[in-house]
């Protein structure tokens, strides 16, 4: 629903929006399909308790092939909460090689729980035919209040990815869970800004796997802190302030 009017699918609600003009959805049942959010768009969505799941057959067959199946791909500004009683509020994805969102606006994530249900991977070298990111960021992301989680032993949690010294990708963390069972929680890959002040990240390989830049000044880490470069690619960590780092801290 977008106020009184209600709408068969979230893709629907998402059509109706004028450009930069903030509006709030509101999920009123499960949802199952993927959206993608035009730029320009500026959209709170509230999960409500309910969960928004992928399907096997995109709604809008323009969406780039590479971008078919992940639950949500945002390329404007997006605000998710989940308003419920409850906080039982999902974004769930259940194919293999795609996330629950896939970032390349500006998103904040205030409320939900973003999984992948059906996570299959075994090791490090098995993906069971269904693993990837939960969440991959491609833009400027802050997540303040979620929850982030895995069972996967494949795939990083999430991915925070920039495409050159000129367009970086910025991982905020204020607040919120980020756990993965048996691989990388945060994965601050190239060309990518990390910036931690708080929350709690749990890993049982590596809580912080960095490649560019990383600030940490706050939080609960359980699981290594691992900093790594190579040739012609230098990266730096800071590590300062009230964080606990349960697990070793090394570069590579």
């Amino acid at each position: 629903a977008i106020g009184s009017t209600h709408y068969d699918t979230l893709s629907a609600a998402i059509s109706e929006l004028q450009e930069e003009t903030k509006t709030n959805i509101l999920l009123l049942d499960n949802v199952t399909e993927v959206v993608t959010i035009p730029a320009n768009r500026n959209i709170t969505l509230d999960l409500a308790g309910y969960t928004l799941k992928n399907n096997e057959t995109p709604q809008d067959n323009n969406t780039n092939a590479n971008d078919r199946h992940h639950t949500v791909t945002n390329n404007g500004t997006l605000t998710i909460v989940d308003s419920s009683s409850t906080k039982t509020g999902r974004v769930d994805n259940v194919s293999h090689g795609k996330g629950a969102l896939v970032n390349y606006g500006t998103a904040t994530l205030n409320g939900g729980t973003f999984t992948r249900s059906e996570e299959a991977s075994t090791s490090p070298t098995d993906n069971g035919g269904n693993s990837w990111y939960v969440i991959d960021n491609q833009g400027n992301m802050t997540i303040d209040g979620a929850t982030v989680t895995n069972k996967g032993y494949y795939s990083s949690l999430i991915r925070n990815f920039g495409k050159s010294n000129e367009n970086v990708a910025t991982l905020t963390v204020t607040s919120g869970i980020l756990s993965n069972e048996q691989f990388i929680a945060v994965k601050n890959d190239d060309y990518g800004k990390l910036k931690l002040t708080g929350g709690t990240i749990t890993s049982g390989d590596q809580a912080v796997q960095n490649w560019n830049e990383a600030t940490i000044s706050g939080g609960n880490l359980t699981g290594s802190v691992i900093i790594w470069s190579y040739t012609g690619h230098p990266s730096s960590t800071t590590i300062s302030g009230e964080t606990t780092i349960t697990g070793d801290v090394k570069a590579v």
